[in-house]
């Protein structure tokens, strides 16, 4: 894996030692089904999986009391219900009343050579005790595998790290990034001026892929080239294309919802050309109705200058990413 340059102004940049739509629908016509599936437990308990797109929709509204701890679960249930590309389920221990919710990839249509990027799980929790209990005596988690599991709370990486034993696995905190919300995107009427006539706006396309891949803090590798080839597929993006039509600063979103790789190419910065990408992606999220949200490293102080001229919020919470490998058994 590469070594991550100095200069690199990541928004998504946690570094692993070991690798592995528009519209909402509605009525009758969303793909959900109409009777639930439950995840049963080893002993007495189980899990519940929301597909019913009522309940969908109670979920979420739930959920948005829960900010920021429950953003990346809730920005899971926004993307399965636009057309849901990363074949995305939601699960709880309980419904209405719930105590843990848990975003996974469907495991009858993720294969297993997808790289641990596209099988990442993302978890909310009430009550620790709970979570804790149905991790380990249900299979909501699938640990036959390598994955990422993400979380903003801080029990997230407690459970992980206490139960890898159990499971034989082992369960390494790869890094912990600062969460910021942006509530106030730049007005980019009064910033378009500052480009040039030789600079432009644009949306990331698939000739951009080996570029991002190259780029990005975790990348070099085939999977995380099949990862950003599937981001860039199936979500909004922004960047600034230069006078040959090259990528110079862009911001991609994740199946989480979440802003990531947020990247300015070297002979650029300077210019507040990483505010205006992540402005404009941030207008589109607004319409669409998704909260506008990433995550940062601490001292990655010439981002957080960038975010706060935009009027990002930097919340108290931080963004655990736990990445989970079988051990090999002798």
């Amino acid at each position: 894996m590469k070594t991550t340059p100095k200069w690199a102004l990541h928004l998504f940049c946690f570094h692993p030692t070991t690798s592995g739509s528009p519209t909402g629908l509605q009525g009758d016509s969303h793909p959900f089904h109409q009777t639930r599936q439950l995840v049963q437990a080893q002993v007495t308990l189980r899990m519940l999986v929301l597909d019913i797109w009522d309940e969908l929709q109670v979920l979420k509204k739930e959920l948005r009391c829960c900010f920021p701890e429950s953003l990346k679960v809730y920005g899971a249930i926004l993307n399965i219900c636009q057309e849901n590309p990363f074949h995305q389920e939601v699960l709880v221990d309980s419904w209405p009343s719930f105590r843990v919710v848990i975003a996974r990839p469907q495991r009858e249509k993720t294969p297993s050579e997808t790289s641990y990027f596209a099988r990442s799980c993302a978890v909310f929790y009430r009550e620790l005790g709970a979570y804790q209990q149905l991790v380990k005596d249900t299979d909501a988690i699938d640990w036959s595998q390598e994955f990422l599991l993400q979380g903003l709370q801080d029990g997230v990486h407690q459970v992980s790290r206490s139960l890898a034993a159990v499971k034989y696995f082992s369960a390494k905190l790869v890094t912990q990034t600062q969460v910021f919300v942006l509530q106030k995107p730049l007005n980019l009427s009064a910033s378009v001026s500052v480009l040039g006539s030789e600079v432009k706006f644009s949306s990331l396309n698939l000739t951009h892929i080996t570029l991002l891949n190259d780029t990005w803090s975790v990348g070099g590798s085939e999977q995380s080239l099949q990862y950003l080839t599937q981001l860039i597929s199936s979500f909004p993006s922004s960047c600034l294309l230069d006078a040959r039509g090259c990528p110079i600063s862009w911001v991609l979103l994740d199946q989480f919802g979440c802003l990531t790789h947020a990247y300015t190419m070297p002979a650029h910065r300077g210019k507040g050309y990483i505010q205006l990408v992540i402005a404009a992606l941030a207008q589109e999220l607004e319409k669409m109705d998704y909260p506008v949200y990433g995550d940062i490293l601490e001292n990655n102080t010439p981002m957080k200058k960038a975010l706060q001229r935009l009027g990002a919020h930097f919340t108290s919470c931080f963004l655990f990413y736990d990445l989970h490998t079988p051990l090999v058994l002798q």
